[in-house]
């Protein structure tokens, strides 16, 4: 035979498949596009934040290891919870409570935030339980949850809550202005109390300068945290695809333990 033919014959099966649809040996599937729900935030103008550097990282490996591709929606978070339970998709960053995980299955922890107290400089405070926050204006994201004891602590009336849009620099604005006595403020917790305050006082400065506030007047982080490691979950509604939080809790579990087999041997 001669080699143009022999050629040909090795090459024609393969050539067969592409033409008429059918998979080659060896070749990936096609990724499932999956829409991924999750709350605004909101910059100074009011358009949709870009991704943290830690929320991308994290749905990158997610999307190659489960072979999916995540369409982002943002809603502010009670439209983005009513998506969810509505079986719209999966959601990312909702908090977990009873009250939930009767309409949504959560999946296995992510990465843990912690939540803070935002006080202006000049006007800090001993914080050491919600009775410290007796007769106070507390700036929280509207439809947001803080947790079971803030949530009973609100119901009986021991502080106000003013409800904001999710714009970090439009709530910090506020404070600057006197118009709640502190804000609430969720942040990674491989931060410190520190580290965050620097952060947010870098931010707060040309917003403190637009104000015309006295040079002396920033921001303050209240050295007691609210709540210490408040996992972030994946979630969807109960029946939807209950395949789709167990390979991603497969995923999770995979990443931890990576992780930790790069701990021994640094």
């Amino acid at each position: 035979m001669n080699p143009g033919k022999r050629a040909f014959l090795l090459q024609f099966p393969l050539l067969l498949a592409s033409l008429i649809g059918l998979p080659q040996a060896g070749a990936q599937p096609q990724s499932q596009t999956v829409s991924l729900i999750m709350g605004e935030a909101l910059d100074e103008a009011g358009r949709s934040k870009p991704l943290r550097a830690w929320q991308r990282k994290l749905f990158d490996y997610l999307e190659g290891e489960l072979n999916v591709s995540f369409d982002l929606k943002r809603y502010p978070w009670p439209r983005a919870e009513r998506h969810a339970i509505n079986g719209d998709g999966l959601i990312f960053g909702l908090p977990k409570s009873a009250e939930r995980e009767r309409t949504l299955r959560f999946s296995e922890p992510t990465v843990s935030n912690t939540l803070w107290l935002v006080t202006r400089s000049d006007q800090t405070f001993a914080f050491n339980s919600m009775a410290d926050l007796r007769g106070k204006k507390i700036g929280a994201v509207r439809g947001y949850g803080y947790g079971d004891e803030f949530e009973r602590a609100r119901s009986a009336g021991l502080f106000r809550v003013e409800d904001d849009l999710p714009s970090r620099a439009m709530r910090l604005q506020r404070l600057l202005l006197k118009r709640v006595d502190a804000v609430l403020l969720y942040q990674p917790n491989w931060q410190t109390a520190a580290e965050f305050e620097a952060e947010l006082r870098a931010q707060a400065a040309p917003l403190a300068n637009d104000l015309r506030l006295p040079p002396d007047i920033t921001l303050s982080v209240l050295p007691r945290a609210v709540q210490m490691e408040t996992p972030l979950y994946f979630a969807i509604a109960r029946g939807r695809d209950d395949a789709l939080i167990d390979r991603i809790n497969q995923a999770l579990l995979k990443q931890q333990k990576q992780a930790s087999l790069r701990n021994r041997r640094s």
